[in-house]
């Protein structure tokens, strides 16, 4: 069965374009993050800081631009001068991670509903959420409660993305396409429901050292040409003479309405609460992407 998000093992349908798309056996990742040298996974000797930001800037500071998106106006993700950031909408990494091998981590704050990745998620680096399976490794590892700050985790290979809180695994996701670049996701959409805000302490990110796998292309079989016999004609004969019947031009179709979960590309029309919408740029749409809350990506016809 085809699903997207969700615990227990599914299937994730929408196509990459991540990130939040990543076969490691059961338990194989997970035991290959703490053991060095296990499976394909890179070991902490064999990582690099890739991205860190400790949102140290002071009172009512902006995001810095250059490490982050954010899906609405800069006061919709502030620094509240003690090394936090607090958002209201959501936000994600501006740059993909092209290295195939990685972990991060976020100290977070949100009520939410269940799935760690609705707190700190992962899409390809064209902002569409990655396809796969979807194991539940422990439904207990997973607070929501909102009360207090807890440690996200997401270690990735090109076969496998483990979400972690307080360092148990929670979640894993097998990708239908391995060893897509990813970006992260500080998500504020949980099924059309938006937490008032979410507190975040840090985000830092380490990654591999092994190189991407080279993509292969599969080589296109020839095909012979089949001659074709040369066609007889005949001289052609004059029809008699008819009025030709009133055309009525067809009407106008009128756009789809907006749906979650649907992959739209730069110009496609839909329709939201009345109101005709062009899309700006390609992306998967989620629960609470509404196009009259994403300007960036929806803009009035």
């Amino acid at each position: 069965m085809d699903a997207r998000h969700r615990t227990g093992t599914s299937r994730w349908l929408i196509r990459p374009r991540a990130l939040l798309a990543l076969a490691v056996a059961g338990t194989g990742l997970v035991g290959a993050i703490a053991v060095t040298g296990q499976g394909d996974v890179a070991v902490a000797s064999e990582h690099r800081p890739v991205f860190d930001d400790d949102f140290g800037g002071g009172r009512g500071a902006d995001l810095d631009p250059s490490k982050w998106l954010l899906d609405g106006d800069a006061r919709n993700g502030l620094q509240d001068g003690r090394g936090r950031l607090v958002v209201d909408r959501l936000i994600s990494t501006r740059k993909a991670f092209a290295e195939p091998y990685g972990h991060a981590e976020a100290r977070i704050k949100v009520r939410r509903a269940n799935g760690p990745w609705r707190a700190f998620g992962v899409v390809d680096k064209y902002g569409r959420i990655l396809r796969g399976s979807v194991e539940t490794l422990d439904e207990d590892a997973d607070p929501t409660s909102g009360r207090e700050f807890h440690t996200y985790a997401i270690d990735w290979s090109p076969t496998a993305v483990v979400w972690s809180v307080d360092g148990r695994p929670s979640l894993k996701l097998t990708p239908s396409e391995p060893g897509l670049p990813i970006a992260l996701v500080l998500n504020l959409a949980t099924d059309g429901r938006r937490p008032a805000r979410m507190e975040v302490d840090f985000v830092k990110v380490t990654a591999g050292v092994k190189p991407m796998p080279t993509p292969t292309t599969p080589t296109p079989t020839p095909t012979t040409a089949t001659p074709t016999a040369t066609p007889t004609t005949t001289a052609p004969t004059t029809p008699p003479a008819t009025t030709p019947p009133a055309t009525t031009p067809p009407a106008k179709a009128k756009a789809p309405a907006w749906k979650a979960y649907t992959d739209y590309q730069a110009g496609d029309l839909v329709t939201y609460k009345g109101v005709t919408y062009k899309v700006k740029e390609a992306h998967t749409a989620l629960p609470g992407w509404e196009p009259s809350a994403l300007p960036n990506l929806f803009a009035k016809v």
